[in-house]
């Protein structure tokens, strides 16, 4: 049996936290042992793959540079077989533990990450100390190989989704928000950042709303551009018909009762919230970005636009709306490519013929 160390930057509920735990729960116990690591502070997901068998090692550090964490990562993989991380700091971290221990080194690209070019030049320039990196798009994919990752290292292996948590289209959600189960829910799931366009989204259903008045807006998610959507959105005459969320443990939920889905992401990786509308079965308007393109195909599985295009978002939404026999027939096409394609079996599997191909290798 081969020991197999997750190393992760933190595990908080993020997209990247939540595929690694159900890698980690989901890995055959009949050829993997997995543990995992966690970089700096606790998350709430911790706990989660405790109760789950697995065990979970807080390094405490503040950063890769740390060297008191490095230390003691080093020792937990003097254990195992295949090292795998997640995340920047903790890609970085688990090169510089794992040099000439005798592990395997797996990395993971989760992002075309175009604000911190730095990080790249790094990840590029580590390459020598890496085995191989899973990247979860072919645009990832291409995106570290213009930064100087060998091509001949890099792994696709897309996301998956657990569809059966997200079937059955149900409107009570809608309640929460005061609406009636009939009015038209228009929503977007996203940390509330630059990356995600979310002042693109604010635009878009301020000019929805001036010719559908009895259609609603949806925000789900926190962070640092908080206060300044929702000044745009009161500047816009949006106020009453915008709702921003915060943080929710209700996703499902959330996407059973919505209407329309939209990301306006700039760039992106694979997102998981795409895929979790799709299995939901809500009609997707997206951005032409890394990850999207590799989930749907423009008026087959849901409509693209451009990045900062926000009379393209105007248009799609109000496509989806007014034309409810196309919403259904991308939302019916896009739910069955997810199960067929984007299962969380599918993904796992993949990554257990990455482990034997490499241990392979290595032997």
């Amino acid at each position: 049996m081969s020991r197999v160390l997750y190393v992760i930057t933190e595990l908080d509920v993020g997209g990247a936290e939540k595929a690694l735990a159900e890698l980690a729960a989901r890995l055959s116990r009949a050829a993997y042992e997995p543990e995992v690591a966690c970089l700096s502070g606790r998350g709430p997901l911790g706990a989660d793959l405790r109760a789950r068998g697995i065990p979970v090692h807080f390094l405490d550090g503040r950063g890769w540079w740390d060297l008191c964490a490095l230390w003691r990562l080093r020792r937990l993989i003097r254990r195992a077989n295949i090292v795998h991380s997640f995340l920047y700091h903790a890609n970085m971290a688990a090169r510089l533990a794992a040099i000439a221990s005798g592990a395997l080194v797996v990395g993971s690209a989760r992002v075309a990450e175009r604000s911190r070019p730095l990080r790249r030049r790094l990840e590029g320039l580590t390459h020598p100390l890496v085995d191989a990196e899973v990247c979860v798009s072919s645009g990832v994919r291409d995106f570290m190989a213009a930064g100087g990752f060998p091509r001949r290292k890099l792994v696709v292996i897309p996301n998956g989704v657990d569809a059966a948590k997200f079937a059955g289209r149900d409107p009570a959600f809608k309640a929460r928000l005061g609406l009636r189960p009939e009015a038209p829910l228009v929503t977007t799931i996203g940390r509330l950042h630059e990356q995600k366009g979310m002042d693109a989204f604010v635009r878009a259903a301020a000019s929805v709303r001036r010719s559908r008045p009895e259609c609603h807006f949806l925000v789900v998610g926190a962070g640092p551009l908080e206060g300044e959507l929702r000044a745009a959105a009161r500047a816009l005459g949006l106020a009453q018909g915008i709702t921003f969320l915060g943080h929710c443990d209700h996703v499902p939920a959330v996407l059973r009762a919505t209407d329309v889905f939209v990301l306006a992401s700039l760039w992106e990786g694979m997102p998981n919230v795409v895929l979790e509308a799709m299995a939901a079965g809500a009609p997707v308007v997206a951005t032409r970005v890394e990850g999207t393109v590799d989930l749907l195909e423009h008026n087959e599985t849901g409509l693209l636009v451009m990045p900062r295009d926000v009379p393209g978002l105007v248009s799609g939404i109000l496509r989806l709306l007014d034309e409810p026999a196309t919403a259904r027939r991308l939302a019916d096409a896009a739910q069955a490519r997810a199960r067929e394609h984007f299962s969380l079996d599918t993904m796992v599997r993949r990554h257990e013929a990455l482990y034997a191909e490499l241990l392979a290798r290595h032997s």
